[in-house]
């Protein structure tokens, strides 16, 4: 049986063009207002886990500036050469990449601790496998008074959104259609823990923080027929469709489209909760 995180990779690595098809609206503002939070200092080295195309790679390598690195780690291959293409477009030869699963901590790909002065983690540590333990070692990478960032969904954030698509889903494809981890009746999700400023900022605590400060960054785009499909492409609501085909992807997002207009849904709400820590 394929293992979550490969199947999850697999889906990544097939939306690669989607996924940064929506960097200008929500991924790219949220790792902007990420790496401000975190304020890397010139010359300091970086480690960018689950990097995605690099919406936070890219701000962190200007900050840190020629004589400072960025690793950006991620397991989708496809992600990453995305996020290569566009640091070397942008002259930013700061920039290495690593295709790996961060939670191995593998010498070599993700190095030994106390390596790096900040740590940044944009919506990603709610997919990692025993999300606590694994927190606790990307942590032990991070040298004694570095910082720590994580930039994760608020409770509120796509609740409409996320609810329209999945009941489209469930209406066409009935049981044959992936539902996710956002799906109705999905079950306990890692993100429903600290999806609040409190509970996430009391979880940073618990698994090793210091110093921790949260802030919701408000975040809303306009909900039009075009950038409603390219967000479910160009994020994990594209596992819903991966055994799926053609004809019956196209009857979801006409039904879909027309939901969201019947429903009066007009913005999509992408609020983002940014935490930052001493380690």
């Amino acid at each position: 049986m394929e293992d979550p995180g490969s199947r999850l990779a697999g889906v990544f690595n097939s939306a690669a063009d989607d996924f940064d098809a929506v960097t200008p609206q929500v991924w790219g503002p949220a790792g902007e207002a990420l790496i401000a939070a975190l304020d890397p200092r010139a010359g300091e080295a970086v480690i960018d886990i689950c990097s995605g195309t690099g919406a936070s790679v890219l701000p962190a390598a200007k900050a840190v500036g020629p004589d400072g690195r960025v690793l950006a780690v991620d397991f989708s291959a496809a992600l990453l050469d995305v996020a290569r293409a566009k640091a070397g477009a942008e002259g930013l030869g700061n920039v290495d990449v690593a295709v790996a699963d961060v939670t191995t901590l593998e010498p070599g790909i993700t190095p030994c601790e106390n390596a790096f002065d900040v740590l940044a983690c944009a919506f990603g540590v709610f997919f990692l496998p025993e999300m606590d333990d694994a927190a606790r070692g990307l942590l032990r990478l991070v040298r004694p008074g570095g910082k720590v960032g994580v930039s994760v969904w608020h409770a509120d954030a796509m609740a409409d959104f996320a609810a329209a698509y999945f009941a489209t889903v469930g209406e066409i494809a009935g049981d044959t259609g992936h539902q996710g981890p956002r799906a109705p009746g999905s079950g306990p999700r890692p993100i429903d823990r600290i999806n609040t400023e409190e509970t996430l900022a009391a979880w940073l605590s618990d698994v090793g923080g210091h110093d921790v400060a949260v802030t919701t960054v408000r975040l809303r785009v306009a909900c039009t027929p075009e950038f409603a499909w390219k967000l479910v492409l160009g994020s994990g609501y594209r596992g819903a469709l991966t055994e799926l085909d053609d004809e019956t992807r196209r009857r979801i997002r006409d039904r879909f489209v027309e939901r969201l207009a019947a429903e009066h849904i007009t913005e999509v709400n992408c609020d983002t909760l940014i935490a930052t820590a001493r380690v």
